[in-house]
């Protein structure tokens, strides 16, 4: 790894500035008054505000954080976001959201951190990581240092708007942190599965240290095995608190003027969770032999079952698409059997629902391993997908797979089907099991503020015989008369057609789940992008809402109108940083463990604080490989990394907001 120093200006003005130019976005009117850029804000815009483009790309990453100074002009709240943008990708740097109240004025502060490291001049992808992929996840690559404008707008607003912006400045250097890949560069990945051209604390060197690691955790479990959670209970519910109604198995109660779940016992009920409590180190290595200084025989007694075949099953577009069965290998599986030798499951498994007491979370999120589950131990979430129901084909955004199509004959009964399918069978009336989750991150449409047009959009582009294509053209004939066609659709006839569409989804997946697991909550479908119809459909039906919301503090976007009243639960998580040997510091970078570390305890200690969520599950339990999975996804977030080694700041943490988790 080589690194390049930066010579730097500190506080250097990018507006007002000679070169820099304000422009309107998104709709939005921008005149200058008296030096400050004054924005008439266009309503139901979805992003209307200015646009600071500059005459030559800015090197965003070589500082440590940017500033805007901005007034709010209009007579009541707004709220705003604000961002650098690099040129030929949608991707945001330095993103921050903010509220101002009326007649209000700040300065914003933005911080710089790198995803990625800075690829020097010439170098070379690495194929199959996400963060790195050249040819194939262009819009991965961290290009923060070429931004060619920062823009800040404000939030949808249906009336006029007006604000200021005064100024726009960055100050403060960044580390050096510039990675040349070329031929020198590899292997880049030792035998532990670790990165070989770094350091940090808890790295492994050798067998002898790997042991030796295990032993100081399995000495300090021995000695502090107990929750941190003041008057705890068997599933990690407040036993020391008010006796409500114990019916055996989770449930939801309005307490207190508050959301909790409620354990079997009767208690309230914070699911601090973590997603994927489990070995899961599998890394392909077809195609990329090179990455790897060590890899054994797949004749290897002890290590020749760390030997995989699989393949890259999802939309998502990476390096291993459309290749079909690639040999992976698991070096945190290898990392196992050399500290417990070939029987090293058991151990594991005992292990993980030991850190999970001691360190105070009190359940496993999405996609944890059946065996663990199942230990009736660690209360838990189960979830199952709906792979074998038909797809609206012409769904061309779906990140995973595509939208399922709710106007299919068989429809219904194919859901059904697929609720008997979750992780452990038992599960249905296993009084550990908090719930089901079913789907994640389904394509609803592009963002909060639409109204499902590329649900609508997908049926249009699908073959002439999708049900979905026939039933929203039969709506639009029925409204418009005979002849009418796709493009006389209206906004109030999309609409309504997304509208049922969600309706029709999550009506028909509470019936499946009610008819398979009767009592059992259902956990909705773990939303990332929605529109309002959507939340609602899912409010109506879902015993609690679920969102994957990867920003600074959790960002569960409700319909205005004062119908949603559901508890609701974050799914996923997290925050992650470069100087614990990862490669990418996935979807909220931090500049490094100190900074993750507080933003960490700063999100949990919002959900804790608000009245409608009663769940957070950071994601993930292990860093990902470091040369990333099937999909690429190579995110260095675990509270373990690959050697199986906590990171002690996670843990602390952990600990730290267990002990304040019923305190209101």
């Amino acid at each position: 790894m080589n690194c390049v120093s930066f010579a730097l200006i500190a506080a250097q003005a990018l507006f007002p500035a000679a070169d820099t130019k304000p422009e309107g976005y998104d709709g939005a009117k921008v005149r200058m008054e008296d030096g400050a850029a004054v924005v008439d804000v266009a309503p139901r815009h979805k992003f209307s505000g200015v646009n600071f483009v500059f005459s030559e790309p800015f090197a965003l990453n070589r500082y440590d954080v940017w500033f805007a100074e901005v007034s709010n002009r209009t007579d009541r709240a707004l709220d705003f976001i604000a961002h650098g943008i690099a040129k030929g990708t949608p991707k945001r740097f330095a993103n921050v959201k903010f509220s101002l109240g009326p007649g209000e004025g700040t300065v914003i502060k933005a911080q710089c951190n790198r995803k990625c490291y800075t690829l020097a001049p010439g170098s070379k992808g690495l194929p199959g990581m996400m963060g790195y992929d050249s040819e194939f996840r262009p819009d991965c690559l961290d290009k923060s240092g070429s931004i060619i404008s920062v823009i800040v707008f404000s939030m949808p607003q249906e009336l006029p708007a007006q604000f200021d912006v005064k100024r726009v400045w960055v100050d403060g250097e960044q580390p050096d942190l510039e990675l040349k890949i070329d031929d020198d560069f590899f292997p880049f990945v030792d035998a532990f599965g670790q990165f070989a051209h770094a350091e940090w604390p808890g790295k492994v060197h050798s067998v002898r240290e790997l042991r030796a690691a295990a032993k100081a955790e399995e000495d300090e479990l021995i000695a502090h095995p107990e929750s941190p959670i003041p008057g705890v209970d068997r599933f990690g519910g407040w036993g020391a608190g008010p006796q409500l109604k114990a019916t055996g198995m989770f449930r939801t109660e309005k307490w207190n003027g508050r959301w909790w779940l409620v354990d079997p016992d009767g208690h309230i009920f914070f699911s601090l969770g973590c997603c994927y409590v489990r070995l899961q180190g599998r890394t392909a290595v077809t195609g990329r032999e090179k990455f790897f200084s060590w890899l054994p025989v797949k004749e290897d007694p002890l290590f020749g079952d760390c030997w995989f075949k699989g393949q890259h099953q999802w939309l998502k577009k990476c390096f291993y698409q459309g290749k079909g069965l690639v040999s992976q290998f698991d070096f945190a599986m290898a990392n196992q059997k050399r500290i417990y030798g070939a029987d090293w499951k058991a151990t594991f498994n005992d292990r993980q629902h030991r850190r999970m007491r001691a360190w105070g979370f009190t359940s496993m999120g999405n996609w944890s391993d059946p065996e663990i589950m199942a230990m009736s131990r660690t209360p838990y979430f189960d979830n199952f997908n709906l792979d074998g129901v038909r797809k609206i084909e012409g769904d061309k955004k779906g990140v995973w797979r595509k939208f399922p199509d709710v106007f299919a004959p068989d429809f219904e009964s194919n859901v059904l089907k697929r609720a008997y399918t979750t992780r452990i069978a038992k599960s249905r009336t296993d009084p550990w099991c908090i719930g089901w989750f079913v789907e994640n991150e389904l394509h609803w449409g592009t963002g909060w503020n639409g109204i499902g047009e590329d649900l609508a959009k997908a049926a249009v582009d699908s073959p002439e015989d999708q049900p979905a294509r026939i039933e929203y053209l039969r709506r639009i004939k029925a409204a418009h008369g005979p002849d009418a066609t796709f493009k006389d659709a209206t906004l109030e006839d999309v609409k309504a057609f997304a509208a049922d569409i969600a309706e029709r989804y999550f009506s028909t997946v509470k019936k499946a789940v009610e008819t398979v697991a009767p009592g059992r909550l259902y956990l909705g479908c773990r939303f990332c992008k929605g529109f309002p119809d959507a939340v609602r459909a899912a409010t109506r039906h879902c015993d609690v809402v679920s969102y994957n919301s990867y920003s600074e503090l959790p960002y569960t976007p409700r319909p205005d109108d004062g119908v949603v009243d559901k508890p609701v639960i974050i799914g996923e998580f997290h925050f992650g940083s470069l100087d614990r040997g990862t490669m990418n510091a996935g979807l909220v970078p931090c500049r490094d463990m100190k900074e993750r570390i507080e933003k960490y305890k700063a999100y949990v200690r919002y959900a804790i604080r608000d009245e409608h969520l009663v769940g957070a599950h950071w994601f993930f339990w292990h860093d990902m490989p470091l040369t990333g999975w099937m999909d690429g996804e190579d995110f260095g977030n675990g509270v373990m990394d690959v050697t199986d080694n906590p990171h002690p700041e996670m843990v602390e943490a952990t600990r730290e907001l267990a002990r304040e988790l019923y305190r209101q």
